[in-house]
């Protein structure tokens, strides 16, 4: 039975493909903890505490000529490399358009900063 994040990242360019299992591998080696969640109707995988789109930490989200890389609470980050773009309340991405980009160390460096972020919050909120 074909994984269905691999069926999923089959619809994009080959190039974005090898970007998107990149980012798919680092994440999953920087947070092995995160529930893996793919939300095909709303275009990306979404990293995650539970099963519900509520504690959504980070995303990889192909796209045509990239994947995004994002987080939900990227604000909150520090970002030395200043790599993060956005000006919403809270979301910050990354694009990254290459499979070099995509093995950049301050990526994962971001994604255990998510990580232990969304760590935090969750032990606030368990709280309460």
């Amino acid at each position: 039975m074909q994984d269905p994040i691999e069926a999923f990242f089959a619809g994009y360019p080959p190039e974005v493909q090898a970007i998107s299992r990149a980012l798919r591998a680092m994440v999953q080696r920087a947070m092995p903890q995160a529930n893996e969640i793919l939300f095909a109707k709303q275009n990306h995988i979404a990293y995650s505490f539970s099963k519900s789109r509520n504690d959504t930490i980070s995303y990889i989200c192909p796209l045509k000529d990239y994947a995004r890389l994002g987080f939900m609470y990227g604000t909150s980050l520090a970002d030395p490399h200043r790599m993060l773009i956005g000006e919403g309340k809270r979301l910050r991405h990354v694009k990254v358009r290459t499979i070099e980009e995509a093995s950049n160390p301050a990526l994962q460096y971001l994604v255990e900063a998510a990580w232990a972020d969304a760590l935090t919050h969750m032990k606030k909120r368990q709280k309460t």
